[in-house]
This record gives structure tokens, C-alpha cells and sequence, in this order.
């Protein structure tokens, strides 16, 4: 028998650069925003965060989709 995933919603995570520490590595933070639909095209979510992030000041490092469901066998 086959395992699948039967997704539920998923979350997108925007890790941002807040700057560079004595090293010169990037500071990370990170944003996790739910409840997306996990019918939703993975070129519609780069796109809508992609867009909501250009409105605030820090520098977008990733966009993660985390995807959530239930391992069922078929």
C-alpha cells in the first residue's frame, strides 16, 4: 500500500534579513502567515507575498510553503 498526504492548510514562512551581525551574516527573521489553501498554486503565493513583503522595509531572504495534512494509505 501506497502512503499519500492528504493536505489540510497549508503556511507560508517569509524568513527576512534584518541586517548582518560582526561576522557579516545575515540576521533572520521570520514570519509565518496560515491558513492557505492547499489548492493554491505555488506561482500564486511567491507572487502574493512576494508583493505583501515589497510594502515593508527589510529584505525578503526565502519563501518557504510548509505544507500540513494526513498520512493515509491508500
Amino acid at each position: 500500500m501506497a502512503i499519500v498526504l492528504e493536505p489540510n492548510y497549508s503556511r507560508c514562512q517569509v524568513r527576512l534579513q534584518n541586517g548582518v551581525d560582526e561576522h557579516g551574516d545575515p540576521i533572520l527573521v521570520n514570519r509565518t502567515y496560515g491558513r492557505i489553501l492547499p489548492t493554491i498554486s505555488h506561482d500564486d503565493i511567491h507572487e502574493v507575498f512576494t508583493a505583501i513583503m515589497s510594502l515593508q522595509d527589510l529584505s525578503v531572504y526565502v519563501i518557504r510553503r510548509l505544507e500540513d495534512g494526513d498520512l493515509i494509505s491508500e
